[in-house]
């Protein structure tokens, strides 16, 4: 019998595992249908507003009914079932409407999985990267064996991956344990209390502009690869460098011991330079030589994003942080960047809109100062006697 933390572990990876080929090729499949950056882009803030508007409601039906395991079982199946709509859309003349009405169904119910998934980890007293990493790490091999396939295979068999792997995901959560809940009728009253408190709300905001940079450069980042004329397992092995090197933070961020603070501003950080050797050298040396900085500043930001949002709430709205902070905080982010990016891409090229998105890492840092609070206010002090 498995422990809950090796079962929590075989979940992400099984998940990350399924979801690397949707996340990482679907532009790609896009493209070879035909539609442009800004179709693309469209596509992309559907997939985050159907479910940024499905997934506080699916966080407080998982905190006031104790249904965390059941809403994971639900989320699952459903997503399975939908995503398989899309290689369908290749034999109609205009496939736009199908893979957008797909993707709006697809996002409602997927949208609470990682979550609700975050939440009973952290909730369940277990060290959140450690698990976590679990998820970079057969994202990175996923990604690798995938990118390597679709240079000999159709783009469509990502889809049938991620079928594939919700049936067995549901397998595993049939035998995770129910977390606790402390039901309360002032569900609704503390949840708004949530969002007026300042830390949460500018917590959003980071978490809105890294999301939003983050999600642009990895959504487009096959389609950059093709465009500098490099091939899909190039952009497979890039993944696979991310994510070790994401996995590798996850694991040993505990023994390190940075603040949530310097995880956040670190994070951004990175984002900036990798970001800007994309749009300035381009060349696949130079991209897989940043690779491993992007998984670090990716395992940076989520660490210190959702350590921060448990840490802000009550205990009894532990599912409903974190699916506010991805549908209201990343999410709301993931749309601003599809939409931008796509847009930006039909404009000045996929290459240059990284310049863009490493602008973007610049207004993450400014902001992600405010955690840092008695640290800066000593900073400029110091600063001002010293003139």
């Amino acid at each position: 019998m498995l422990s809950d933390k090796r079962q929590y572990q075989l979940l992400y990876f099984v998940f990350y595992a399924s979801a690397n080929g949707f996340i990482a090729f679907r532009n790609v499949y896009f493209e070879e249908l035909g539609l442009t950056g800004g179709q693309m882009g469209l596509l992309g803030a559907v997939l985050v507003v159907a479910g940024m508007i499905a997934q506080p409601i699916w966080g407080v039906v998982a905190d006031r009914y104790a249904a965390g395991k059941r809403v994971l079982l639900v989320a699952a199946a459903a997503s399975g079932v939908i995503v398989l709509a899309y290689p369908f859309a290749g034999g109609f003349p205009e496939p736009f409407l199908l893979l957008a009405v797909a993707t709006a169904l697809l996002a409602a119910v997927r949208s609470p999985i990682m979550p609700i998934a975050n939440s009973m980890v952290l909730s369940g007293g277990l060290n959140y990267g450690q698990v976590r990493a679990f998820g970079s790490i057969a994202f990175g091999i996923g990604v690798l064996g995938i990118g390597w396939a679709l240079d000999r295979l159709p783009t469509d068999l990502i889809f049938y991956v991620y079928a594939a792997g919700m049936v067995v995901f549901v397998a595993i959560v049939v035998g995770v344990p129910e977390p606790d809940a402390d039901l309360t009728p002032d569900l609704q009253r503390d949840a708004v209390g949530l969002l007026t408190d300042r830390r949460f709300l500018v917590l959003l905001i980071v978490a809105t502009v890294i999301g939003g940079i983050s999600s642009a450069g990895s959504a487009y980042f096959s389609v950059y690869v093709r465009a500098i004329g490099s091939s899909d397992g190039l952009t497979g092995t890039a993944w696979m460098l991310k994510t070790v090197a994401e996995a590798a933070v996850f694991l040993s961020m505990a023994r390190i011991g940075l603040s949530n603070p310097t995880k956040l501003t670190l994070g951004a950080v990175v984002y900036i330079g990798v970001y800007f050797v994309y749009a300035a050298v381009a060349t696949p040396t130079a991209i897989l030589a940043v690779q491993p900085f992007l998984g670090v500043g990716l395992a940076l930001f989520y660490l210190a994003v959702v350590n921060f949002a448990h840490e802000f709430a009550p205990p009894e709205l532990s599912s409903t942080a974190q699916t506010l902070l991805f549908s209201f905080g990343i999410g709301t982010g993931r749309a601003l960047g599809q939409l931008g990016a796509g847009g930006l891409m039909d404009l000045v090229g996929v290459q240059s809109m990284y310049y863009f998105l490493a602008a973007g890492g610049a207004v993450a840092v400014a902001v992600s100062l405010y955690f840092h609070g008695p640290a800066v206010r000593r900073l400029g002090a110091a600063v001002g006697t010293s003139r």
